[in-house]
């Protein structure tokens, strides 16, 4: 009997994909214990409601709100989309694999199912890197971005990155098929990756180099040129305002003056005026400036906090990848790579989910939208009521003044509308 778990095992490993792991014929398999279900569950629960309704919300404000109706946001729009197709054919679908024994959905939703985890996981990456190189023109050269980023090139792009990712996914459509493995006991129904169609670890090398090193590359170079373009404008900032702190300061040291110079001030009041409306002036530019300067420093923060979190969230992905083709001490069939595969994927569903959280629930403008979403059917009734009042009272003023022309009143009354 324990050698035809080996047999069995060794042939999956060998024959297909390891998004699932042969380890139903032991009776120790982790997934059997309850606690371990539970924790799964629980994980996967909160993932799923992180990329469904985070992404759900940014797509429906960005539709309907005029305000957002930027190049940026038409970006974010589409990796919204891409990360609710993460959610929804994605996540429990993962889950299910590991939890339950047979594949319940048939053949072609196991062939969706890897197609669409391809596609949706390739455009979110390439949508980033999109956003990135957009953002990076856009403050460095902003009217050359203006002039070359219209409307009609816009769609073409976004036309061409979901073409090119399902090109890129459609060879896993064909690939994947829902194993029968029989037993003595039982057989079991499982939906893989063929290894025998396809060089798997050729094609996982080149999916590590093309969506997980080359954009990271990137994402890091331009990010990296936005804050140190950032940073040395904050310190022109931070120099002007230190001057104009030390001009306060010195002002205050000698705040008597003259009673020559009180006279003139006295006799001339526009000059006065004039003076007291320049030292404001100069304590508003530089509340103004000091604003800035702080929020530049929490762009910068933020760019990094993006380069992390992409590199962290696909990085186990990757890393498991690279250690099952090159490391002779992976072992596809203990209990360890039974956790270990689910969470990999756990990792990268994140980042679908931790989108939304850094490239809009953290913009002003999109937390703006947000509020005129949901207060605008009470805003709205609220302008129709105001409106009928001012027809009324328009109404009843022009009545008012008729009578009143008509029949004057002495200067003493007065008239309460």
């Amino acid at each position: 009997m324990m050698e035809d778990n080996i047999t069995h095992s060794n042939y999956l490993e060998t024959n297909y994909s390891d998004t699932w792991i042969d380890e139903s014929y032991n009776e120790d398999y982790i997934f059997d214990k309850t606690y371990i279900r539970v924790i799964f569950i629980c994980l996967y629960t909160i993932v799923f409601c992180l990329c469904f309704f985070g992404n759900l919300l940014v797509i429906f404000v960005i539709c309907l709100s005029r305000r957002l109706k930027t190049t940026t946001n038409c970006f974010l729009a589409n990796l919204a989309v891409a990360d609710v197709c993460v959610a929804v054919f994605c996540v429990y679908q993962n889950l299910l694999i590991y939890i339950v024994e047979n594949w319940m959905f048939g053949e072609f939703m196991c062939k969706m199912y890897v197609f669409i985890q391809s596609l949706s996981n390739s455009a979110s990456i390439v949508i980033l890197v999109l956003i990135c190189t957009e953002r990076y023109f856009a403050i460095l050269y902003p009217i050359t971005c203006k002039q070359i980023l219209t409307n009609i090139r816009l769609k073409f792009i976004i036309f061409t990155v979901w073409t090119s990712c399902v090109l890129y996914s459609s060879p896993k459509f064909y690939w994947g098929n829902t194993v029968t493995v029989t037993t003595e006991n039982s057989s079991e129904t499982v939906c893989v990756l063929n290894r025998q169609k396809f060089n798997s670890k050729l094609f996982d090398i080149i999916h590590f180099v093309l969506l997980y090193l080359i954009p990271l590359a990137i994402i890091s170079l331009l990010y990296t040129r936005i804050a140190i373009c950032l940073w040395n404008s904050s310190e022109q900032l931070k120099l002007q305002l230190d001057a104009s702190t030390n001009l306060n300061y010195y002002k205050t040291l000698y705040p008597k003056k003259s009673r020559r110079e009180k006279l003139d001030k006295r006799g001339s009041t526009g000059n006065g005026s004039l003076l007291q409306r320049s030292t404001n002036g100069s304590a508003n530019n530089a509340h103004l400036t000091q604003n800035v300067l702080n929020a530049r420093r929490g762009v910068i923060k933020m760019l990094i906090i993006v380069v992390c979190a992409f590199a962290l969230c696909n990085l186990p992905f990757h890393a498991r990848k690279m250690w099952q083709y090159w490391s002779p001490n992976y072992q596809g069939h203990t209990n360890f790579s039974a956790l270990l595969t689910p969470l990999t994927f756990l990792s990268t569903y994140v980042n679908s989910g931790v989108n939304p959280l850094l490239y809009a629930f953290l913009s002003k403008n999109f937390r703006r939208g947000i509020r005129e979403l949901i207060f605008c059917s009470h805003k709205k009734k609220r302008d129709k009521r105001g409106l009928s009042d001012r027809k009324c009272c328009t109404r009843t003023t022009f009545r008012t003044n008729i009578t009143a022309v008509q029949n004057p009143k002495p200067n003493n009354f007065t008239y309460n509308l």
